[in-house]
């Protein structure tokens, strides 16, 4: 066991390193020019000159690099171009609301999921499961962005039911919190629900199909029995690893939700630095959803490991 943790840990410490090194070249090669962004179309040649050597961008890439990473070791996530804003304590009060709407998001989805995939498996090639494929089907060709539109305009604008955007904390007022996140939740729950519902199909078919799963069904055993206590377990395996992912995606599609329902979180904050080509806002905005994606999918994988019956029979051998 402890040396399955130190190889993923290595593995996530190398891949958090290649994952940055890509961010940050990617972010810096895009075309336009960060100075004229925050100092206006109209600056002249030398106030660029000034910003540039002000904030490094004069330097080499290389040398760029190396000097955010050694910044970003020591918690130094560097201050907007556009207001001065120190970027790392802005995250950390955004991060919260991300969080929020990503965990109610992920919710809905497997609320969704779980029991249509379980369902469609179970009725396979009927007509429960070509319906429910169906519907899979349907509910991934739908961008959130689209979804998020209708539901503001039948909830708020035709039944006046919810509010159309704002945020409120749980702790001030849960009741408004939870019907201003409702819709993006929605919105973003229902389009990923598509992707893990095929998946959970897909898992229970393979577990039904094995051996011990038809000697159960050949001694007499209910269909709950086959389902909750044969199956389920063996074809969460999986799909834990595909919903992590799926979590993650989640929580680095909120921009355009967040921008739409006006949600003070970290999609919304990277959106402006897009906008405003602000570096640090980006590449700090990228590294915290890559590192909230890389440490969830760490986390998966280890307790898919300890759940494997595989391995934990060689384990205990």
């Amino acid at each position: 066991m402890i040396r399955l943790v130190l190889t993923r840990l290595s593995g996530f410490v190398l891949t958090l390193f290649a994952a940055s090194v890509v961010l940050f070249v990617t972010i810096n090669v895009l075309p336009g020019s960060a100075a004229k962004s925050a100092l206006g179309i109209h600056a002249t040649a030398q106030a660029i000159q000034r910003f540039e050597a002000q904030h490094g961008l004069d330097r080499p890439l290389l040398v760029q690099y190396a000097e955010w990473l050694g910044r970003i070791l020591q918690g130094d996530f560097g201050t907007s171009f556009q207001n001065g804003v120190a970027v790392g304590p802005e995250l950390l009060k955004r991060l919260p609301v991300t969080l929020e709407l990503a965990t109610f998001a992920f919710i809905i989805a497997n609320l969704i999921a779980i029991p249509l995939g379980a369902w469609a498996a179970r009725r396979h090639q009927k007509g429960a499961d070509r319906s429910i494929t169906f519907l899979a089907t349907i509910l991934g060709a739908i961008p959130n962005f689209w979804l998020a539109t209708l539901l503001v305009l039948v909830f708020t604008l035709t039944l006046r039911w919810l509010p159309p955007g704002g945020f409120t904390p749980f702790t001030v007022n849960p009741v408004m919190n939870l019907k201003q996140m409702i819709m993006p939740a929605l919105s973003l729950g229902i389009v990923s629900s598509a992707l893990l519902i095929r998946i959970m199909r897909a898992s229970m078919l393979e577990v039904l199909s094995t051996d011990y799963v038809r000697t159960a069904e050949a001694k007499g055993a209910n269909s709950r029995t086959i389902v909750f206590r044969h199956s389920m377990r063996n074809a969460f395996i999986p799909y834990l690893n595909v919903a992590a992912v799926e979590f993650g995606f989640l929580f680095g599609s909120v921009v355009v939700i967040e921008d739409i329902f006006l949600l003070p979180g970290v999609g919304s904050f990277v959106l402006v630095g897009i906008i405003n080509r602000d570096y640090p806002v980006l590449l700090a905005g990228a590294l915290a959803i890559t590192l909230f994606v890389l440490t969830l999918n760490l986390l998966v994988d280890l307790i898919a490991s300890l759940l494997d019956p595989r391995q934990v029979k060689a384990r205990n051998s």
